[in-house]
């Protein structure tokens, strides 16, 4: 019987693209993996049994020219990304293929994310006050319409890059200008001309992570200094009060239900300050930032395995409860140099780590960018107390960083339980 294809167009590249792969050959499908870049993904050198096809993928012909070829010599199962880049692309060949996936008009309305919050306000949903800034001469309209402090970012990104607080008109003219100057990509496509302002959120930050409309886990996010968003932890399941968690999850439902992404997975970002819950962005995507593997470990449910069961028509399951697990990533303190310390050869054995991951040899040179590629490396730890998951993983990070050398001798990080 001929073998059927799961076609995967790019991926991310520190994250969960090497799963989809071997969640695809578990499920019987030979993984197709379509991309301009091979050298961009260290996972592809590996042992993997895949099938790699080299293209434009910037170019929806030249995308379609290898899909096309493909199904000329085998059956296709399922087609889909794990890069926020290419959701639209992938959605639009799946949705050409007769194949399940997400709604193409709903993926575009949520990367663009100031249509996306006009769009969630005129739904009655709570989301910061924001402007659009398409040229020079709406800067200053900008800020007055939304006032400061605020934050910057681009139309359409991802992985916080372009994303900071600004709290003075010197320091957001400087910022919108900047972003207006750009017009590529981190992987120097052409990328959406204009900048969002939008007003500070202060508070607590979470992100319900959804499939199909159903929530298997709501995350608590560490960011690392202001003024820049680098996601520096997260913890899962988060801890919350029944009440408060109950009002995040429903302001994410109606979040995806107002933007039409009921079919999918979702990664919606929140802020809860004193009983209020604010919509942040809603990402039509799993989450990002390793969090689908520290669902696999906490709840014995690979949220990966999950979607792509999900594509092929198959029941997905459902998460179990009791553990707790906490991920924290590696970034250097300093630039310049980095390695590992000598004897980290026991990390795992040493704080009990159920993950440790790099994502860059090393040693490295270090430079620092004030978003995702910042980070080079994660570890996970799972505990059935809440509070010693993080202060295991803490510690972890605080010994690869040459802070400390001992749980004990780590001071745990205050677990948050808003109400």
């Amino acid at each position: 019987m001929a073998v059927s294809a799961a076609i995967f167009i790019e991926s991310n590249s520190s994250g969960s693209g090497a799963d989809f792969i071997l969640r695809a050959r578990e499920l019987g499908l030979l993984p197709v993996f379509v991309t301009a870049s091979p050298e961009r993904y260290a996972f592809l050198h590996g042992s993997l049994d895949l099938d790699l096809r080299t293209c434009d993928t910037s170019s929806e012909v030249a995308v379609t020219v290898v899909i096309d070829d493909v199904a000329a010599a085998m059956p296709i199962e399922l087609l889909t990304t794990s890069s926020d880049f290419y959701l639209h692309t992938a959605a639009l060949q799946a949705r050409r293929l007769g194949l399940a996936g997400p709604n193409p008009d709903a993926i575009a309305l949520c990367r663009d994310k100031a249509r996306q919050a006009a769009a969630l306000r005129a739904a009655g949903i709570s989301v910061p006050c924001s402007a659009t800034v398409g040229a020079d001469c709406d800067i200053r309209s900008a800020i007055a319409q939304v006032g400061l402090p605020a934050v910057v970012k681009p139309i359409s990104g991802t992985g916080s890059i372009g994303v900071a607080l600004v709290e003075t008109e010197t320091d957001a003219i400087k910022a919108l200008r900047h972003l207006l100057g750009t017009t590529t990509d981190v992987r120097g496509r052409p990328t959406q001309s204009g900048a969002l302002l939008m007003s500070y959120i202060a508070g607590t930050e979470f992100s319900v992570e959804i499939l199909d409309s159903r929530v298997f886990g709501v995350t608590r996010k560490h960011l690392g200094a202001l003024p820049h968003f680098v996601e520096i932890g997260h913890d899962a399941p988060a801890t919350l009060s029944p009440r408060l968690r109950a009002q995040v999850v429903h302001e994410a439902l109606r979040a995806i239900e107002a933007l039409g992404h009921t079919r999918g997975p979702a990664h919606v970002e929140v802020r809860a300050n004193q009983g209020c819950v604010t919509i942040i962005e809603v990402n039509p995507r799993l989450a990002g930032g390793s969090i689908p593997s520290l669902f696999r470990h906490v709840t014995g449910l690979d949220p990966v395995l999950e979607y792509l069961r999900s594509l092929l028509g198959m029941p997905t399951g459902t998460p179990t409860a009791g553990a707790h697990g906490s991920i924290r990533f590696i970034v250097p303190e300093r630039e310049g140099s980095f390695d590992l310390p000598k004897n980290v050869e026991r990390l795992v054995d040493r704080f009990g780590l159920a993950e440790f991951a790099l994502y860059r040899a090393l040693p490295t040179e270090f430079t620092r960018c004030n978003d995702f590629r910042d980070r080079i490396g994660h570890i996970i730890a799972v505990d059935g107390d809440p509070a010693a998951a993080v202060r295991r993983a803490e510690a972890a990070v605080a010994f690869i960083q040459g802070q400390g050398d001992s749980v004990a001798g780590h001071r745990p990080h205050q677990i948050d339980a808003p109400s």
